[in-house]
């Protein structure tokens, strides 16, 4: 790595990332001693951070914020419209090939959801909330959010089409920013991080350090055949902590990935530089607890506090089915058929998520947060004309945070020696 690059890296590293947010930037075979091995891998459209055309919503994919609403429904897609195709973006950034019963590492950056100061995003869960892994076999191009999070581990929840795999904390207990935060200052103490092929014993941190999601390839896994990964984050605001949502709000973040699966004993030894990230770090081990890895909050239930789900939690990783509702589409603002023009006695509902600062919004009964005005024009002769304006949902800012990984170790277990 060049001094420019070392340059680069801390220059990022002091911008501000609060309001920045997470997807899977890498993926890494791990063997049984917890060394990454075997080449790089990406998910479906990978943009890199150092990629020309990159900017914040290259890679981020916020629900449903990406429809203009305050809560899931049904209608609510799984995929970034760049992921919902089993595709990859560039020779460059290739799956992910491991085999059957493999764990692997998903990682990320943690955008400040880890090391930023408590109190500045009330109402959220604990360490970061949960992320959720999702395998499948048969995958679809307009699968939605409310289909998969129904599936449980054994495969015969929702619909059947697929199981969870995994549950773990955001904060693998490992990763942050370079900040001054008492929590990212302990970090870079005991896990230093630093650019490929710059790590020196004892020198400080001078990399942020990627978080991790583990999860293991299941054994049936088919050799010679792709298997799909849906990685779901579930980071929603409770009702009744901020002020400015009396009602709350969901925040799910997803990337859909799938990998190659492969024979056991056939992942090289070393990670190849033509793959890896413009901005890589020299990572070489998944944490500790990477084959034993659990969540504070498991119950994906408890977790949602819009209307999505239509009975009680059931304590465990399988909740009740959705209510019914009209079939996946990626849209804007659902805005009603009839014209703008109507009597004074009829209901207009424009569900839109309404950016703050502002009026704190109220709840619909449908669980969107809803925004009118109504001007009033009234002659002796002509009907009372209603407009409706919908104030368009804000954008959340992503910072230009990245982390970086190094090459494998030797490996043993069912990786060849």
């Amino acid at each position: 790595m060049s001094k420019t690059l070392s340059t680069l890296a801390l220059m990022l590293a002091v911008v501000p990332f609060a309001a920045g947010h997470s997807w899977i930037e890498q993926m890494r075979n791990v063997d049984a001693k917890g060394n990454y091995v075997g080449q790089y891998g990406y998910p479906r459209g990978y943009v890199a951070k150092t990629d020309p055309g990159y900017n914040g919503d290259s890679m981020n994919f916020n629900l449903p914020a990406a429809q203009n609403k305050a809560f899931i429904d049904n209608t609510t897609p799984l995929c970034k419209p760049s992921q919902t195709k089993q595709t990859q973006s560039s020779d460059k950034y290739p799956r992910l090939k491991t085999p059957a019963g493999g764990f692997i590492a998903l990682r990320y950056a943690e955008n400040g959801h880890v090391t930023e100061p408590f109190g500045r995003t009330p109402g959220k869960p604990d360490l970061g909330g949960t992320v959720f892994v999702y395998g499948t076999t048969e995958p679809k191009s307009d699968e939605t959010l409310a289909t998969v999070i129904n599936w449980t581990k054994d495969g015969k929840g929702g619909n059947g089409g697929g199981k969870l795999l995994t549950m773990n904390n955001f904060d693998d207990g490992r990763c942050y920013e370079i900040n001054n935060t008492p929590n990212s200052k302990q970090r870079q103490k005991k896990f230093p991080s630093y650019a490929f092929g710059q790590a020196v014993e004892g020198a400080p941190s001078s990399f942020p350090q990627f978080c991790e999601t583990n999860v293991q390839i299941p054994e049936t896994a088919e050799t010679g055949k792709p298997y799909t990964l849906y990685w779901v984050w579930q980071w929603n605001t409770k009702p009744g902590v901020d002020p400015g949502l009396p009602v709350g709000k969901d925040e799910w973040y997803t990337t859909c990935m799938d990998v190659d699966v492969i024979a056991n004993g056939t992942v090289t030894k070393e990670a190849s530089p033509k793959f890896a990230l413009g901005q890589q770090d020299a990572q070489s081990v998944a944490v500790s607890d990477f084959a034993a890895r659990t969540a504070k909050m498991t119950d994906i239930v408890k977790g949602e506090f819009g209307p999505i789900f239509s009975a009680k939690p059931t304590g465990g990783s399988a909740p009740s089915k959705p209510t019914a509702a009209p079939s996946a589409s990626f849209t804007t603002v659902p805005f009603p058929s009839n014209n703008g023009t109507a009597s004074s006695s009829t209901a207009l509902e424009v569900p839109t998520l309404s950016g703050r600062p502002g009026h704190a919004p109220t709840g619909s009964p449908s669980g969107d947060i809803v925004t009118v005005t109504d001007t009033a024009m009234v002659t002796v002769t002509a009907p009372v004309t209603v407009t409706v304006t919908a104030t368009p949902a804000s954008q959340p800012a992503v910072s230009a945070h990245s982390i970086y990984n190094r090459n494998g170790a030797k490996f043993r277990g069912m990786f060849a020696a």
